[in-house]
């Protein structure tokens, strides 16, 4: 069921400005005001009815982000400025979310430079001459994930780089996934790397965080956002974090 709601100008006012800096809809910032405006018992009501019956173990969470956040400290992982972002810098974001989407971190940092030698050292230019890749020649050996990035390096040479970062500014992750190989998880983890928005990676390990806290990883990560005040960012990157140097959860 749908229900409508009167705002008065000034809450719709503040609605506006938050949808405009977290760069998320009206809908999604009013109903977290909503929803955090509510008496404790409703919201954990709201917040079991929406998770197939079973309430989110709001104290199982709180002790994981906490755990987490004092062991990483202040080496948290802070986006890229995307005004400050370049050619050469979105093509090593891009090469790098291709290549370790379903591996280890340790294994592509290895290999990163061969990849990227690979590649010309990221030269759009010259990629945009290659006929093809042989994934034979590279040290990740993945000829799905080589085809894929010189395919979208033909079309972001195609279109022009000022072009396609103003269509990035503009769509954002919808732009993202116009590219070959950027489904939902790899468009966040290259959203949220670039600094365009505040998202999170639903990888393997974030996803078992919010197992262990008997939620989905949006009410996982809308949670602790709430009551930390951080962003949906920093939350994952200090879960993912502690997760992956200790290879467990906190």
């Amino acid at each position: 069921m749908r229900t409508t709601l009167d705002l008065s100008a000034e809450a719709l006012a503040r609605v506006r400005l938050l949808a405009g800096q977290r760069r998320e809809s009206l809908g999604a910032v009013a109903s977290e005001l909503i929803l955090k405006a509510l008496e404790p018992r409703e919201a954990s009501r709201i917040r079991k009815a929406g998770h197939g019956g079973v309430e989110l173990d709001e104290a199982k969470a709180k002790q994981m982000l906490e755990t987490a956040r004092e062991y990483v400290g202040n080496n948290v992982f802070v986006p890229l400025d995307f005004d400050e972002v370049d050619l050469r810098s979105f093509l090593l974001q891009y090469l790098w979310v291709i290549f370790v989407s379903g591996f280890r971190n340790a294994v592509v940092e290895k290999h990163f430079a061969g990849l990227m030698e690979g590649f010309h050292d990221l030269d759009l230019d010259r990629i945009a001459t290659m006929e093809s890749i042989d994934a034979q020649t590279l040290p990740i050996r993945n000829q799905r994930k080589a085809d894929a990035f010189l395919k979208g390096c033909r079309l972001i040479h195609r279109e022009g780089w000022p072009a396609f970062k103003g269509r990035l500014q503009e769509r954002r992750r919808a732009a993202l996934r116009e590219l070959p190989y950027m489904g939902d998880a790899t468009s966040r983890h290259m959203a949220l790397a670039l600094g365009i928005e505040d998202t999170e990676k639903p990888d393997t390990w974030i996803r078992q965080c919010a197992a262990e806290c008997s939620a989905t990883v949006d009410e996982m990560i809308t949670f602790l956002s709430n009551e930390y005040g951080l962003t949906r960012q920093q939350v994952d990157a200090y879960l993912w974090q502690y997760c992956s140097d200790h290879q467990h959860l906190p």
